[in-house]
């Protein structure tokens, strides 16, 4: 008598906890997600920018939902976006920021930006080849931990010595 009724608790307290457990989840209505695609392209040679930063903030408050990384092919991919409108905001270095606003609906869950062209800004950016020498060296100063950081002189402009004792 004694185990029929502690299998009977064990069995009824197993069967109440799964149905606590499943029960919220099949009443609960799963929320709607969205997708936004696009490619960004330099609007003056037409070539794809890779690399770039793609920010996707929501237009009420600015609020952070994601970000993404162009491909080599300059596209971009958001996935599982909760719907409702959003600002698409582009940094990249050379060009000026773009940050049109978008909105994913039930009835437009998916969204294609298409080839977004990025205007270049008047000046050109320039790379600084790196020195023949090394830039920096660092030598011990005695046994007491003390460092000297002598920084190279870089394309014909003196840059000050920095020490730290």
């Amino acid at each position: 008598m004694k185990t029929s009724f502690a299998l009977r608790f064990f069995f009824a307290a197993l069967a109440l906890a799964l149905v606590t457990m499943y029960a919220p989840a099949a009443g609960r209505k799963a929320a709607a997600q969205g997708q936004l695609t696009g490619a960004l392209f330099d609007g003056a040679t037409h070539e794809p920018i890779p690399l770039a930063n793609v920010v996707l903030l929501r237009a009420a408050d600015g609020a952070y939902v994601a970000t993404a990384a162009t491909r080599p092919d300059g596209t971009f991919e958001f996935r599982n976006v909760p719907l409702g409108q959003y600002r698409v905001q582009t940094t990249v270095l050379g060009y000026e920021p773009l940050r049109p606003v978008v909105g994913l609906t039930a009835q437009q869950p998916q969204k294609a930006l298409g080839a977004v062209e990025l205007t270049p800004f008047g000046a050109a950016v320039a790379c600084v080849p790196p020195a023949t020498r090394p830039a920096s060296t660092a030598a011990k100063v005695g046994n007491a931990g003390r460092y000297v950081l002598t920084v190279a002189r870089l394309h014909r402009r003196q840059v000050p010595r920095i020490v730290q004792l």
